[in-house]
């Protein structure tokens, strides 16, 4: 059997527009009514390069003209005649006049009111590249399409419509690169849908604009708001780095993070698993050695340094740190699976089989915790028994899969798939997740009720979890 050891939990992520200096008009067409700017130019548009500086053209004034009668427009079929007008006009200029900044800003602006944002969009750049200062005046239509692609990509999130969703971030982000918003949502939405390399380059994207001049050059509050996501958006970018096993980039990405957090162990033993995935091993052994011999370790602290010794391939170091945290939170599904994991790569089957054994009663769905204790018993010469597990496992009329912590918004979640595997299409399923916290005491517990899809597709579940900063682990059982 191989296993992907899937444990880390993406921060969360659904970043709405705060203090945004665009905000979206209701008007005719598309409803960018572009918002005049002030008259001051700020000193960064003037340190731009001169470029070349757009000529007089007849077309300008008469593209202007139907611009400016578009916006005034009361019925949208008016206002999307005007825009027609008004690109027809700039095109029939740049005929004649090609790398007239001013004439393809105009086209670009027409072409987003009419909904063509692409084309829109290359019209800007390639004004911008003739005459880099226009940006001044390209960016107020860039912002306020992006405003309304992003909000349209919230809508259809919240609709349930994810791939909706992206299409919507991604127009955004094509429109306008100088805000961070839709790249994090993007990279948010593609690590859940396992695209992490995507995600990674529009964490990326998102770092650089924040650490970049831009931060400096909106007003506070969204500066603030962008500040409070950058660490997020360096810890996720890292840990799908660690994930998709560019060790050198995370351990990077990882030693910058710990340099500002040296208390947070969890980046510590991501630290330490990217240290010996690039071939580190000096430094990661004596990292390690470090974090397991610190005073007061909980059980979420041994959890931390045993992932991380999982992803840098110490079996046995893993179990061990495991097991401290077994010992603290016996109940914990992620806790016990992750042992179970560890013993089954080291071939400690002695000590996997009771590991299994409970793994089976707080995960009875996944058919991974049938075959880890099939496997044990086969290993101790327990044949029969072993074959019986099998058929237990393939006699699950639904398994579960994906099962683990993340968050949900705002929310942190115990998320899952159900996957019919032989029941009628329609039935009801009832869990009930037992939640706990980090010295094993209870949180409680909530009921989820699945209604299964035909045969071989699954349905997404989640449970809520309690909002405790004690938290730590969850089991479920079937109602």
């Amino acid at each position: 059997m191989n296993f992907r050891f899937g444990v880390f939990v993406l921060l969360g992520l659904a970043v709405s527009i705060s203090g945004c200096g665009a905000g979206a008009a209701a008007g005719p067409g598309n409803g960018l009514v572009p918002q005049a700017q002030d008259d001051e130019i700020p000193d960064w548009v003037e340190q731009l390069p001169a470029g070349q500086e757009p000529g007089d053209n007849p077309s300008i004034g008469e593209a202007a003209l139907y611009l400016a009668q578009a916006y005034n427009a009361e019925e949208d079929a008016d206002a999307n005649r005007f825009f027609s007008q008004a690109l027809e006009a700039a095109e029939e200029g740049l005929a004649e006049d090609p790398d007239n900044a001013e004439l393809l800003r105009q086209a670009g602006e027409a072409l987003v009111n009419l909904g063509r944002l692409e084309e829109g969009a290359a019209m800007f750049d390639r004004a911008e590249e003739i005459y880099p200062r226009i940006i001044w005046e390209t960016m107020v239509t860039r912002e306020i399409a992006w405003v309304e692609e992003l909000n349209e990509g919230f809508d259809r999130q919240d609709a349930g419509d994810i791939q909706g969703s992206i299409e919507s971030f991604e127009r955004a982000h094509m429109m306008y690169q100088n805000r961070p918003e839709a790249m994090l949502n993007l990279g948010s939405v593609y690590s859940q849908l396992e695209r992490y390399d995507d995600a990674i380059e529009m964490f990326g994207q998102a770092i650089e604009v924040i650490e970049g001049p831009w931060a400096e050059r909106t007003d506070e509050e969204t500066r603030e708001g962008w500040m409070e996501q950058l660490d997020v958006a360096r810890t996720n970018r890292a840990q799908l780095l660690l994930f998709q096993e560019r060790f050198d980039e995370a351990a990077e990405a990882l030693e910058g993070l710990v340099a500002d957090d040296p208390d947070n162990l969890q980046l510590m033993a991501s630290y330490g698993a990217a240290l010996v995935g690039a071939d580190r091993m000096e430094d990661a052994e004596a990292l390690f050695d470090d974090l397991l011999n610190r005073p007061g370790l909980d059980a979420s602290d041994y959890y931390a340094i045993a992932v991380g010794l999982y992803q840098a391939e110490s079996f046995e170091q893993s179990a061990a740190a495991f097991e401290q945290a077994y010992e603290r939170v016996p109940q914990h599904r992620d806790v016990v699976y992750n042992l179970a994991q560890s013993y089954y790569v080291s071939d400690n089957w002695e000590a996997l089989l009771p590991i299994a054994e409970q793994l089976v009663e707080i995960d009875p769905l996944n058919q991974n915790a049938y075959s880890f204790l099939a496997q044990a018993l086969i290993r101790l010469e327990r044949d029969q028994e072993g074959v019986a597990v099998l058929d237990e496992r393939e006699a699950l009329e639904f398994y579960m899969q994906g099962l683990g912590l993340q968050f949900a918004g705002d929310d942190l979640v115990v998320a899952g798939q159900l996957v019919n595997n032989g029941a009628p299409a329609g039935s009801s399923v009832t869990l009930r997740v037992h939640f706990y916290d980090v010295e094993g005491g209870s949180l409680g517990s909530q009921d989820a009720t699945v209604e299964l899809g035909a045969e071989g597709e699954p349905v997404v579940f989640q449970v809520v979890a309690p909002e405790d900063e004690t938290l730590f682990g969850f089991r479920y059982e079937l109602m």
